[in-house]
């Protein structure tokens, strides 16, 4: 072997090298974006859980939802309340078929009494399934993904192999 494919070859595992440590970067704020979404949703059913006003809404009709491959249908709540003599409305956070409400329906509500704007429907599955069940699969799939990388970049494996 020649000192030019010595050369050529030391820099396409370099090259190589590079591309997985970028893509390993890459997956990662992926997946750490999917976290922060789901701290983010788990801090305000905290903030409602512990200074939120509980009153009862109706669910005043059901948003239809397509998946992205055009199938149908999914439904979400719009649901509708008073808060300091004013009527406030929310779409709920978990969408389902069947529809897991009806129109007309009286559901628990909890809102922040500073922003009303701010609400959920008072269920445990509404508040706290998604960020219960996001921020691990999140940290796992981060993690499963370091390592697979990090072995990869370490033989300095060609990723299109």
């Amino acid at each position: 072997m020649s000192k030019l494919d010595k050369t050529l070859d030391t820099v396409e595992k370099s090259a190589n090298r590079l591309k997985i440590g970028c893509m390993a970067v890459l997956i990662n704020l992926f997946f750490m974006a999917f976290c922060l979404w789901g701290v983010y949703v788990g801090y305000i059913s905290w903030k409602l859980q512990t200074s939120g006003e509980k009153v009862e809404g109706t669910v005043v009709r059901l948003n239809e939802q397509s998946d992205s491959e055009g199938g149908c249908c999914t439904y979400v709540p719009i649901v509708e309340f008073d808060a300091g003599g004013r009527a406030y409305s929310f779409e709920g956070d978990t969408a389902s078929d069947p529809p897991a409400y009806r129109v007309g329906e009286r559901v628990p509500v909890i809102y922040d009494p500073a922003d009303p704007q701010t609400a959920q429907i008072d269920k445990w599955s509404e508040r706290w399934l998604f960020p219960i069940l996001i921020i691990p699969a999140m940290l796992i799939a981060a993690l499963v993904t370091t390592v697979v990388m990090f072995r990869a970049w370490r033989r300095g494996d060609d990723l299109e192999d």
